[in-house]
């Protein structure tokens, strides 16, 4: 009895997530947020990447200040979709993401050497790229920026 209780309080919520992502699936506005969840997501880890090659020193500095300014413009990008439905914001978003896949690929034999860590940071990194593609390639959230409202499409 006091293991159907608990997982009836576990399992709940996570039921109820589930469910209200297969809804957001639905609606064209949710799976522009669902990309630009995943931009979010893809700039806080170029800022992670940025402040390790900053903390590096040397040369490193460079491109730890180049990668830190390429995330604040996914950042800004991020937002210009979120909020106002930005057409060139949607179309940075698609560059973003496909760079994104092809850094990605570049881990590949880094994510190998560092065994099961490396696979599934590996497997994360490519799963924000996937959703970020899959959500703002759909039909309708490709209708719902052209006509600039977040309204169904």
């Amino acid at each position: 009895m006091v293991d159907a209780f608990l997982f009836a309080i576990l399992a709940g919520p996570v039921l109820l997530a589930v469910a209200a992502i297969l809804y957001a699936l639905t609606r064209a506005p949710d799976r522009i947020q669902l990309a630009t969840l995943a931009l979010f997501v893809a700039s806080v880890i170029y800022f992670t990447q940025a402040y390790e090659l900053f903390k590096r020193g040397g040369p490193w500095e460079v491109w730890g200040v180049v990668l830190g300014l390429y995330s604040l413009a996914v950042y800004v990008c991020m937002a210009a979709l979120a909020l106002y439905f930005k057409r060139w914001a949607w179309r940075a978003a698609l560059g973003v993401f496909v760079l994104h896949a092809a850094l990605g690929l570049l881990y590949v034999p880094d994510a190998r050497a560092k065994g099961i860590v490396g696979a599934l940071t590996l497997a994360v990194y490519l799963l924000v790229g996937a959703v970020g593609l899959w959500a703002l390639l759909h039909r309708g959230s490709q209708h719902a920026v052209t006509t600039g409202q977040p309204g169904e499409a």
